[in-house]
């Protein structure tokens, strides 16, 4: 008997095709299942024989299997192979997301519909997820400034004959609380803010979180000037009424920007603008008030245009600008810093990025400010032995033809090796990279100098990247480990980078670590490398230095 002949019957054939896991099965032209692997059997909850000369309409809700009929009697009507994304309620009751492959075959000359199912349902899953987060702040629930963007387009498109009103809102004395209780009683402050906050609108509005202590909500249509007077003493009141957060009673205020306008007259920039301007009235007036956006606050252009003509002389002068190291710990040992500019200006005070690098980013003073900062950090790592420096690289600097020439002129001016600097740049960056970028990042890693992918897991990121991107290590965003033990995604998709970055031979750096039950999970995890507030705040110079003599390098604690 031939190889062939040995498999030519019904019972050899069942077991060739139960040994699959996925399920497949066969049906006659009368929609009647006539033979099933035992995938299939599991994933239906029923038997063989349950299941033999039975059709869809047997054991699924009906408007399902009229969904599947249909689909068969296509492939028996053209013959055409053919696939098809459906759902299915599985033997638990729970509705799932699958692929069918579905081909006609003839046997003995009688038409049969073979198909192969795979469950898609975590995959669509992980992708609900993504588009949470690219318009979803993860902290607070609320959307993100993205999501506001497309409600402020939205809304002035269908209230052309309304008014469109926007609520800017920002937290005084928030910095306070976070200072003196901990980064993690600031989080539950937030959290505990925007809880009121929703409770205050109608469902039509949105409320948003834009970043830090700020906020947004959004009014489509027509509101009196009375009505949002009311709302915002509304948003003032839940705001001055005591948190308790960390085991302690907090007080905090809040300012408003607020403008209204009708929607036929403004733009989505403009009404931005315009709340942004009222904001900063209000912040200059006083705590614990609101101001409704009028032509004479527009010397707020003003101050934007004071900001970048102070920042022009700050980069020219050298004058005001500072770079805070934060330490990258390997385990014990610091393994790295990064470096981190701040600004003292002589009105606004002590800025951090979030406050001026967006008008860097505008005006293209970021090529020289990062320039700045990285032959300041070069020759600060000089005085430290062991350990690499990492530095934030902006996509417009990416873009500049001569950022890969000067990095590495940079390195060479201060006499370091290109492997002990490492680059953070954003997926985005990577993933819209024009042939100028490509050749920067195609240069300085030849060279030897590091590419991390910084912030991973926010906007669009997904694990798939991480196999095409050309990048050295992988920063997990902080949201993810701040959620630890309060989300049931977070675990889940650390233990999945931390798994797959092992695999493809990257270097995986925990963000935003505050306590030590998430520094445990994540060194239980895998994930040795880890910065956060827990382990050291960013400091100046002339404090990093003394840190790094006390806690070594990892370098020379595997020497020892």
């Amino acid at each position: 008997m031939t190889s062939i002949e040995a498999i030519d019957s019904v019972d050899a054939l069942q077991a060739i095709i139960d040994v699959l896991a996925t399920p497949v099965f066969v049906k006659d032209q009368k929609h009647r299942w006539v033979f099933v692997n035992k995938s299939f059997c599991e994933f239906m909850g029923h038997s063989e024989d349950e299941l033999i000369g039975e059709s869809d309409f047997d054991f699924l809700p009906e408007e399902q299997a009229k969904v599947f009929w249909e689909k068969d009697d296509l492939v028996f009507s053209t013959g055409e192979e053919n696939e098809n994304e459906e759902k299915i309620t599985d033997r638990f009751g729970e509705l799932r997301t699958i692929v069918t492959r579905k081909r006609l075959v003839h046997v003995e000359g009688t038409p049969f519909l073979v198909a192969v199912i795979t469950d898609i349902t975590g995959f669509r899953e992980a992708e609900e997820h993504s588009r949470y987060l690219a318009f979803h702040d993860t902290l607070s629930g609320l959307g993100n400034r993205a999501l506001l963007s497309e409600r402020i387009t939205a809304a002035l498109r269908g209230s052309r004959r309304g008014r469109c009103s926007l609520l800017i809102i920002d937290l005084d004395r928030f910095k306070q609380v976070n200072d003196a209780y901990g980064h993690a009683a600031g989080d539950e402050l937030i959290r505990a803010f925007a809880k009121r906050l929703s409770a205050l609108v109608r469902s039509g509005d949105t409320v948003a979180r834009l970043g830090g202590d700020e906020f947004a909500v959004l009014l489509p249509g027509v509101r009196t000037s009375g009505a949002l007077d009311s709302l915002c003493r509304r948003i003032l009141d839940a705001a001055r009424s005591s948190f308790t957060v960390a085991g302690v009673t907090v007080n905090v205020d809040a300012s408003i920007g607020v403008v209204s306008e009708p929607a036929r007259k403004t733009s989505r920039s403009e009404l931005l603008r315009k709340a942004d301007v009222a904001l900063y009235s209000a912040k200059t007036a006083g705590r614990g008030c609101y101001r409704v956006y009028n032509e004479a606050m527009d010397e707020g252009r003003s101050i934007r245009l004071m900001m970048e003509r102070d920042l022009r002389e700050a980069i020219e002068k050298r004058t005001g600008l500072e770079i805070y190291y934060q330490p990258l710990y390997a385990r014990d040992a610091i393994a790295g810093v990064e470096a981190l500019v701040r600004w003292h200006h002589l009105k606004l005070g002590l800025l951090t990025p979030a406050r001026f690098i967006p008008i860097a980013e505008e005006t293209g003073l970021i090529i020289p400010l990062g320039d700045w900062v990285l032959e300041k950090a070069c020759d600060a790592l000089t005085h430290w032995s062991g350990i690499e420096l990492a530095v934030n690289i902006s996509a417009l600097q990416l873009r500049d033809p001569d950022l890969s020439g000067r990095t590495l002129r940079t390195l060479r001016k201060f006499n370091l090796t290109p492997t002990r600097l490492e680059l953070e740049i954003t997926e985005t960056a990577i993933l819209n990279a024009d042939e100028v970028t490509q050749a920067n990042l195609t240069r300085l890693r030849k060279a030897g100098v590091k590419i991390a992918l910084d912030d991973f897991g926010t906007g669009y990121s997904s694990l798939s990247h991480l196999q095409k991107l050309q990048v050295d290590s992988v920063k997990i965003d902080q949201s993810f480990v701040s959620h630890l033990g309060q989300t049931s995604d977070s675990a889940p998709i650390i233990q999945a980078v931390v798994h797959i970055g092992r695999m493809l031979g990257l270097k995986v750096t925990a963000e935003g670590v505050e306590t030590d039950s998430q520094r445990q999970f994540l060194l239980d995890t895998g994930c040795a490398h880890m910065q956060g507030h827990l382990l050291s705040p960013p400091l100046p110079e002339d404090k990093i230095g003394p840190l790094l003599a006390e806690k070594g390098s990892a370098d020379s604690q595997d020497a020892a």
